[in-house]
C-alpha cells in the first residue's frame, strides 16, 4: 500500500468510483476510464458568443490550454500553463494504450507528479549525475489521475504585489483509504448538490483600442470548485472546511459530513501545486465550528475586514490585504496564542460575525470564563460605538463613507494606544474609560462591570485583559452595519470589490 498522499488519493478515488474493495482490484480498465474523465476537464473555454456581453458562460473541454484563444487550464489540472503540454501528452499517450504493464519501472517526471524532481545520484564509476525518481507505471497512472481529476478540492492560488503568481493548487488530506473514500464521496455530493452554474461564469471586459475588443475573463471556479469559495485564495483551505461543515445541515449526508470532519482532526492537509507543496492542519476548535455549521459565515466575514491604514479593499492595497488573509488563515488553522497575536497585530475593524470566532478563542483556547468574555464584549461594543459616534460628529452627515471610516479608525487607534500603554489592570481601565468618556460624554455600560472588576483586581491577567478589549472594540456594531447597508454608498463597496477580481489571463 502506497503512503504518498498524492498517489493514495487516486487509489481511494478509483475504489470509490468503481466499487472496489482493495487496491489490488484496480486494473488498467478503471485507470484508463478515470484518465479519460480527467482529460475531458483539462481546460475551460467560453461557450457561445460573448461579444457585446458583460458575462460569458464557460464549459470544460479536453482541448489543450491556449490562453491567447481564451482556453484556460482548468483549476483541477495541477501543472503550470507552460508545462501543461507535458501532462496532456502523458495522459493522451496512456489513454491510447489498449493494455499496459502496470508493474514496469518508470522514471517519474514533475509533469506527472508535481512535487517530484531530479536529484543527484552516484554511478558505479564514482561520479554523479542527475537522476529522476523511480517508480512503476501504476504509480505514474495514479499520479496522472490525481493531477487531472475534477473530483478534488482545488483553486487557483494568487499571490504577489506587482507580478501576480497564479498557481493551480489542490487541497488533499492525508487520511487512510477508507476515510479518503468518505472525503471523496462527500466532495462529489457537494459538487452535485451545491455547485451552481455561476461558478462557470466569467466577466467580459471591453478593450477600446484601435478596434473594440471583448476579452473573456476566467470563470468563478478559479476561486475554488466548492461552494462559497472565497475571493481571497489565502482563505481557500478554511473556506473548504466551512463548505464541508455546511453539509452537516443536510439530513441525507449529515452523518457522512460529521464522519469526514472527525477524520480531519489532527490530520495533515497538503496544498499541492506544480513544483511545491505545503502542509497544514486544522485545530479541533475550528473543526467544531464547522460541525456546528458556523464556519462559513466567519470566513465570508473575513473578506470584509477593514485595515485601519488601508481603508476598504481595492487593487491599490491588495497586497496588504493578502498578507492579512494569510495570517488570518494561519490563525484559524493553528488557533493558538502566537497565531492570535499575529492576527491581532493587523490593526483592523471586523464585521460583527467575527464575534463568534473571538468568543471561541477566548473561551475555549484561553479558558477565560464565559461571563467575563461576555462582559468584555459589552465594553468593546461600547468603545466601538463611541468611535463611530465621534467620527460622525467629526466628519458630519454629508461626508462620504470612506471619510467616516478614516475618522473612526483614527479614534480606534487612539483608544488602542491607551490600552497598549497601560502597565496594570487598574491603569488599563482608567485610561480607556476616561478617554472614551471624554469623547462620548457617556459612562461605560453596567454590563462591563464584571470585566473591569476582574481586570482591576488582577484576577484577569493584564495581557488577556488587553487582548479582550482590543479584539472586541474592533467589532462593528449591528446598528452601524445596518446604517451602512441602507446608505447609498454601500453600492460603491460592492463595485469596488468587483473591480478587485482582476484577471491576469494573458500576462
Amino acid at each position: 500500500m502506497t503512503t504518498l498522499v498524492y498517489l493514495k488519493y487516486a487509489i481511494a478515488l478509483l475504489m470509490e468510483e468503481y466499487g472496489l474493495q482493495t487496491e489490488q482490484e484496480i486494473t488498467f480498465k478503471e485507470i484508463k476510464e478515470e484518465l479519460e474523465k480527467g482529460l475531458n476537464t483539462f481546460s475551460v473555454k467560453p461557450i457561445g458568443d460573448y461579444c457585446g456581453q458583460t458575462k460569458v458562460q464557460y464549459g470544460f473541454t479536453k482541448e489543450k490550454n491556449d490562453a491567447k484563444k481564451y482556453i484556460f487550464l482548468a483549476p483541477n489540472t495541477i501543472t503550470s500553463e507552460m508545462k501543461a503540454s507535458n501532462l496532456y501528452n502523458a495522459v493522451c499517450e496512456t489513454c491510447s494504450e489498449e493494455n499496459i504493464n502496470l508493474l514496469r519501472a518508470h522514471d517519474i517526471t514533475q509533469s506527472e507528479v508535481p512535487i517530484s524532481g531530479e536529484f543527484n545520484r552516484f554511478t558505479d564509476k564514482g561520479t554523479f549525475q542527475r537522476g529522476k525518481s523511480k517508480a512503476t507505471v501504476f504509480d505514474q497512472c495514479l499520479a496522472l489521475i490525481t493531477s487531472t481529476t475534477a473530483l478534488k478540492p482545488c483553486l487557483q492560488y494568487k499571490f504577489g504585489a506587482r507580478k501576480i503568481s497564479m498557481d493551480n493548487t489542490c487541497l488533499i488530506p492525508d487520511l487512510e483509504i477508507s476515510d479518503l473514500q468518505n472525503f471523496i464521496r462527500l466532495f462529489k455530493r457537494i459538487r452535485i448538490q451545491k455547485l451552481d452554474n455561476s461558478l462557470m461564469v466569467g466577466k467580459v471586459k471591453s478593450d477600446k483600442g484601435k478596434t473594440l475588443k471583448y476579452i473573456p475573463q476566467r470563470p468563478n471556479i478559479f476561486n475554488g470548485n466548492f461552494p462559497n469559495a472565497p475571493h481571497s485564495s489565502a482563505l481557500g483551505s478554511i473556506a473548504l472546511l466551512g463548505a464541508i461543515g455546511e453539509m452537516t445541515k443536510e439530513k441525507d449526508v449529515s452523518e457522512l459530513a460529521m464522519k469526514v470532519l472527525e477524520s480531519l482532526i489532527d490530520c495533515n492537509f497538503y496544498a499541492i501545486k506544480y513544483g511545491d507543496a505545503s502542509v497544514f492542519s486544522f485545530s479541533h476548535f475550528i473543526i467544531r465550528l464547522a460541525e456546528r455549521g458556523k464556519l462559513r459565515r466567519i470566513v465570508d466575514s473575513l473578506y470584509y475586514v477593514e485595515l485601519y491604514k488601508e481603508g476598504r479593499r481595492s487593487k491599490s492595497n491588495a497586497f496588504e490585504y493578502q498578507k492579512f488573509d494569510l495570517f488570518a488563515s494561519r490563525f484559524m488553522q493553528i488557533f493558538n496564542r502566537p497565531t492570535f497575536k499575529d492576527f491581532l497585530a493587523f490593526r483592523a475593524e471586523y464585521p460583527y460575525d467575527i464575534e463568534l470566532l473571538l468568543n471561541t478563542y477566548f473561551c475555549d483556547m484561553e479558558k477565560i470564563d464565559k461571563e467575563i468574555v461576555t462582559s468584555a464584549k459589552e465594553l468593546g461594543k461600547w468603545l466601538n460605538y463611541v468611535a463611530y459616534r465621534s467620527a460622525q460628529k467629526e466628519v458630519g452627515t454629508s461626508s462620504s463613507l470612506d471619510d467616516l471610516i478614516k475618522a473612526k479608525a483614527k479614534v480606534l487607534v487612539e483608544l488602542e494606544s491607551s490600552v497598549f500603554s497601560a502597565k496594570s489592570g487598574d491603569a488599563l481601565i482608567a485610561y480607556t474609560i476616561t478617554r472614551a468618556g471624554r469623547l462620548s460624554g457617556f459612562d461605560a455600560p453596567t454590563e462591563a462591570s464584571l470585566f473591569m472588576e476582574k481586570a482591576v483586581s488582577g484576577e484577569l491577567p493584564l495581557e488577556q485583559a488587553k487582548n479582550l478589549i482590543i479584539a472586541f472594540s474592533r467589532l462593528k456594531s449591528k446598528k452601524e452595519e445596518a446604517d451602512k447597508a441602507s446608505s447609498n454608498d454601500n453600492q460603491s463597496i460592492e463595485n469596488e470589490n468587483e473591480e478587485m477580481t482582476e484577471d491576469y489571463s494573458n500576462i
